[in-house]
């Protein structure tokens, strides 16, 4: 971190912090959070979490191992919206279609699939070191339940998860997108909502 912008250092250090207070909260604050090849924190052994900010919000959740497979976490600032440039790198065609459907109603609907599959890649990556791209997850907009479906395209289980229909909780307030999933563990197949 010592080579990155400042402003880059102030969201590691805040990300690090919220953390902590996490790990402290759930009574398993061992030591430093270490960082992965891919930049991902490294949780504690029994522990799995998420760390994610945008602008001057910064997050974290964690969870014991035993009661949670994987957690995800993206934060994301509502303004502005995802131009038609971004959504073609980000958004499969589908999405895209999905998306202009619900912008009557909803502005930020192509920043919601987006930050859906944040939440998808950083529930997985810990456990399966899959490197999903952004068409690797689809991801369907339930406005009226205030959650996501996506689905992993071409894996269909792990470890007894139905990859084919995660339930993506998702929340706006005070200007940010909240997206988070949790997948409980032994819960045979059956993601959990957070919202």
């Amino acid at each position: 971190m010592a080579a990155a912008a400042s402003s880059r250092r102030r969201e590691f250090v805040c990300g690090r912090a919220c953390a902590h207070a996490a790990l402290q909260a759930l009574g398993r604050d061992r030591g430093p959070i270490g960082t992965g090849d891919r930049r991902e924190p490294t949780w504690p052994d029994g522990v799995v979490g998420a760390i994610s900010h945008a602008g001057s919000l910064v997050g974290a959740v964690v969870a014991r191992a035993a009661d949670a497979r994987g957690l995800g976490l993206d934060i994301e600032l509502l303004e502005p919206p995802l131009d038609q440039k971004l959504q073609r790198l980000l958004l499969t065609p589908g999405e895209i279609f999905h998306v202009q459907s619900l912008l009557a109603t909803e502005p930020a609907a192509a920043k919601i699939v987006f930050s859906a599959k944040e939440s998808v890649y950083k529930c997985l990556f810990p456990r399966t070191g899959w490197r999903l791209g952004f068409a690797d997850v689809t991801v369907d907009v339930d406005l009226e339940a205030s959650r996501c479906t996506a689905r992993v395209v071409g894996a269909f289980h792990l470890d007894g998860v139905d990859l084919s229909a995660l339930e993506v909780g998702l929340v706006a307030a005070h200007g940010y997108l909240f997206t988070g999933l949790w997948i409980a563990a032994g819960d045979e197949g059956r993601p959990a909502v957070t919202g």
